[in-house]
């Protein structure tokens, strides 16, 4: 499910130990969409959509299904088309550097 309002992408702890996803140091306290604060671990992974692949993190939380937020929609150069209900492509495959 892509997630506009998301900043990483988010999967469920047990998927993550089942894909076997190399953890960082990193921990983040992230905002749910009711104003509560959690703390979540990172991991990293490769994400792929519309054939272009690129790095990200994943922050762990019990999710029903995997969220992908707008890190990696950038990180992949795609925007949703909310009418369409697709990705479309807006930038170059790995994003910009400015």
């Amino acid at each position: 499910m892509v997630d506009t309002g998301s900043t990483y992408v988010v999967i469920d702890p047990k998927s993550i130990s089942e894909i076997g996803l190399p953890g960082t140091p990193f921990e983040v306290e992230l905002t749910l969409a009711d104003r509560r604060k959690v703390k979540a671990k990172l991991y990293l992974a490769e994400v792929e959509a519309e054939g272009r692949k690129g790095p990200v993190f994943v922050a762990e939380l019990d999710v029903p299904t995997p969220i992908l937020g707008t890190y990696a929609l950038e990180t992949l150069g795609l925007k949703p088309n909310p009418v369409t209900g697709k990705l479309e492509v807006v930038g170059p495959e790995g994003g910009y550097l400015l």
